[in-house]
């Protein structure tokens, strides 16, 4: 087979064989770049793969002390401030009202977040349209006291059309103790 190839390459012309051999210098190129793409692609995965598992090992050796850790922090919250879905849309709202805010609205995110026998959190999607930055900071102000009960997970702030008037979408969060730890 190995001396089909010799004779039939031999029997070209030289042009032909200068233009074989680029046409298989581009193969093999082709070739190479597609294997170097493939093993760049397994090493990245391998490594994230590793620094994953080394994260979860750092976890698992942290349990105890992870467990007492959160025990102690979910010890400090009164379970009668915590917010269930429902009072959290009434709270901010009624918030956002006392700050001088007008045409809020929100909605509770329809997939719940964690949830366990314990604790359950709820997530809020809650926009405030064409309002001043005085009322904002009030509303900030108002939220920031209800901190470990309440917590900003986004918050996206954008020009209105009135040039003092800003437009506010955020999305807001809550821990509800189902029952006592």
């Amino acid at each position: 087979m190995i001396r089909s190839f010799r004779a039939f390459f031999l029997g070209r012309a030289q042009r032909e064989r200068v233009m074989l051999v680029i046409f298989a210098l581009m193969l093999v190129g082709y070739a190479f770049s597609h294997f170097s793409d493939q093993v760049k692609r397994f090493w990245g995965e391998s490594h994230h793969t590793s620094v994953e598992l080394a994260l979860q090992a750092q976890y698992l050796a942290a349990r105890n002390d992870i467990m007492i850790s959160a025990q102690k922090a979910a010890g400090q919250f009164d379970p009668a401030r915590t917010l269930n879905a429902a009072s959290l849309l009434a709270t901010v709202t009624q918030l956002a009202t006392d700050a001088g805010m007008v045409n809020v609205s929100g909605v509770p995110d329809q997939q719940e977040g964690a949830s366990s026998g314990q604790f359950a959190v709820h997530t809020l999607h809650f926009t405030i349209p064409k309002t001043d930055w005085p009322s904002l900071l009030n509303f900030y102000v108002a939220l920031r006291k209800l901190h470990p009960y309440i917590g900003i997970e986004q918050f996206n702030i954008g020009s209105s059309a009135g040039a003092s008037a800003v437009n506010v979408d955020m999305r807001l969060s809550s821990v509800e103790i189902v029952r006592g730890m």
